[in-house]
């Protein structure tokens, strides 16, 4: 005797709709009683294949059986096979895996790829070798770029393009340059370029021991970055490498407490004259003028004795009072015209620097 299943009309309503839906996906619900809308029940798919559903979630899905392929799927390997067949290729495998899955193509010049079908919806070609993109003919450009830069390449196997592959330069460097970024125009080697670590943390020491410093900082911490250092005077100061290496000095407390640099720059293309003093090394400092046009350097005097330099700028400055010329610009910036008398009086001090009177006396002398 059959027992006939007695539901509320809310599950009675949930059952009904169930195997209508399995129905409308082309199967059958095989489970002979409701057993609740998050319970599996089992059905057959269109192609026969046993499996389970649950009621709830069945409307939500577009097939009833994992064996089966989704619709969408099969519209996809099929679009992906014409896409490759319209571009000369063929496909190599059998079924489809996803969108984001590699699949085998062999181009219509017989090369084999593994290449994703989004990548080729998105614009690429299913060939690497026939676009001069695959690793094996990278490897080979590679190669040849840096035995045109008189360099050898070390590594045994391509790492890909922004991986470092070992190799030594022209001057016998050991290196690790990008394939990506050498093709792109860069370097082969950091210690030619000046920005390989180890080569600038050693300038930076024998700078250092240079200027009768010592560096105390235990490691290299980037030349853009302050170092401890211990001056020749005793101070303690964190200078930066890089600020080092341009001319500027170790120590804050010390800079500038000796002018004893004269010098005298030209902006020809503006037709303007610039003196000034300065301390210790005067690169920093002419650079600083050399990037504002002033990249003429026609007089320089280093290691001017006492308070020689700041008078002989005063003696310059009282000269061209003298004579009626006023600055353009600032205090020491004059037209071009007055270059010759601001010679006669640093040369003629220079030709003989005899007594401590002399750079006023010479102007006294020029301005009369």
């Amino acid at each position: 005797m059959t027992t006939v299943q007695k539901l509320t009309p809310k599950a009675q309503a949930a059952w009904d709709k169930f195997r209508a839906r399995v129905a409308q996906m082309g199967g059958e619900v095989v489970e002979p009683t409701w057993r609740g809308a998050t319970v599996k029940h089992q059905v057959t798919c269109p192609e026969g294949h046993a499996g389970h559903a649950i009621p709830h979630l069945v409307p939500r899905r577009l097939r009833l059986c994992q064996e089966c392929p989704l619709p969408v799927s099969i519209t996809a390997w099929d679009r992906f096979q014409k896409r490759v067949g319209e571009m000369g290729g063929e496909v190599l495998d059998a079924e489809w895996r996803g969108n984001r899955q590699k699949y085998s193509v062999k181009c219509s010049e017989g090369h084999v790829n593994q290449i994703w079908p989004i990548g080729l919806f998105e614009g690429r070609d299913i060939c690497t070798w026939c676009t001069g993109m695959s690793p094996e003919l990278a490897w080979e450009k590679f190669k040849s770029s840096v035995e045109q830069l008189g360099g050898v390449v070390l590594a045994e196997a391509w790492k890909g393009k922004d991986a470092p592959h070992a190799c030594l330069c022209s001057k016998g460097h050991q290196c690790a340059p990008r394939p990506g970024y050498l093709r792109k125009g860069g370097g082969l080697c950091r210690t030619c370029a000046g920005s390989d670590p180890r080569a600038a943390e050693a300038a930076f020491r024998a700078r250092v021991k240079e200027l009768g410093g010592e560096v105390l900082e235990p490691t290299w911490l980037g030349n853009g970055n302050p170092h401890r250092v211990r001056c020749s005077k005793g101070h303690e100061c964190t200078p930066a490498p890089s600020s080092v290496q341009q001319g500027n000095g170790i120590c804050r407390v010390c800079t500038g407490k000796e002018w004893d640099v004269f010098y005298v720059v030209v902006d020809e293309i503006s037709d303007i004259v610039k003196f000034g003093i300065t301390s210790g090394d005067p690169r920093a400092r002419l650079g600083i003028h050399a990037r504002n046009g002033f990249d003429s350097v026609v007089r320089l005097l280093e290691g001017l004795p006492g308070d020689m330099a700041p008078r002989l700028e005063r003696a310059v400055l009282a000269a061209l009072r003298d004579a009626r010329e006023a600055p353009v610009r600032g205090r020491e910036y004059f037209p071009a015209r007055v270059l010759g008398l601001v010679l006669d009086l640093v040369d003629g001090w220079t030709a003989s620097p005899g007594s401590a009177e002399e750079p006023e006396q010479l102007a006294l002398d020029i301005a009369a």
